[in-house]
């Protein structure tokens, strides 16, 4: 039996980046000896890093929404709301912003950045909600990453709209590092998730950064709402295994329900 091909039968997981598949079969496949085992460990694990965040019927939305005709930030609200991450996000996403761009802008000329979202999921669809929360905002390129292929598709849609070079696309950014140069980069809630694969990826990832400047959060609450001292825990944890000589802390804030920290690299 082919474990990826049999995986990517299911509806429900067709789309993941095939890297990823392949990768998360190659380490499950050792540990069982029935095949449907395997498939099941298989389809949990992706379930904890995608399903749980992902309507299958969600990608289709996006499309009529795209092509609706309506204005940019109809659009881009109505996006936001298929997501359960970036919907809550809506509630303060321009203080979000304001508060990210007032201490990173100053480093610029003329406001003029490039963009690497790491684990995108749908905030490229917030673009708009950036644009507005600083006068004279200008992102020349927005480079997104997620593991969704057709996620990455509508995301160009959505920036052929809005004018944006198409630069989303696929990554499993357990085994493969971004090396793209931007100016700020941004791993909104997405360490918890890389930890959980692979303990310390995400420093590896951060520490790697060719950015000026680094964005990084995460969950004050669990999906179902609930708060178990997450944000003094994550707190901890980031701030004791973040390298401080390479990196420093300029920003940190507490939104809702997601801690916020801006850091300088030091060294780029």
């Amino acid at each position: 039996m082919n474990l990826a091909e049999e995986i990517n039968k299911s509806k429900k997981y067709s789309s993941v980046c095939q890297s990823v598949v392949e990768r998360i079969c190659s380490e499950e496949s050792v540990k069982y000896k029935k095949d449907k085992d395997k498939i099941k460990a298989v389809k949990n694990r992706l379930h904890t890093i995608y399903g749980a965040f992902f309507n299958e019927n969600s990608i289709k939305a996006v499309e009529n929404i795209i092509s609706s005709g309506e204005d940019i930030f109809s659009v881009s609200e109505k996006l936001m709301r298929l997501n359960v991450s970036s919907n809550e996000r809506l509630i303060f996403i321009e203080k979000l912003y304001k508060f990210i761009f007032e201490v990173t802008l100053k480093e610029f000329t003329e406001n003029i950045i490039d963009i690497l979202d790491i684990g995108c999921g749908f905030n490229p669809f917030s673009l708009p909600f950036m644009l507005k929360s600083t006068t004279g905002l200008n992102i020349k390129a927005y480079h997104a990453f997620d593991i969704d292929i057709n996620l990455s598709i509508v995301i160009n849609k959505f920036f052929e709209l809005s004018g944006l070079p198409k630069y989303a696309g696929c990554m499993d950014i357990i085994s493969e590092t971004p090396t793209k140069t931007a100016d700020i980069a941004f791993l909104f809630k997405i360490i918890p998730t890389i930890e959980t694969c692979k303990k310390g990826r995400g420093f590896e990832i951060i520490n790697s950064l060719n950015t000026k400047f680094a964005v990084v959060s995460f969950p004050t609450k669990t999906l179902c709402g609930k708060n178990k001292g997450m944000a003094e825990n994550y707190s901890v944890m980031f701030e004791e295994n973040l390298n401080f000589d390479k990196f420093s802390i300029i920003g940190k804030n507490l939104f809702d329900n997601e801690l916020v920290y801006v850091l300088l690299n030091k060294i780029n």
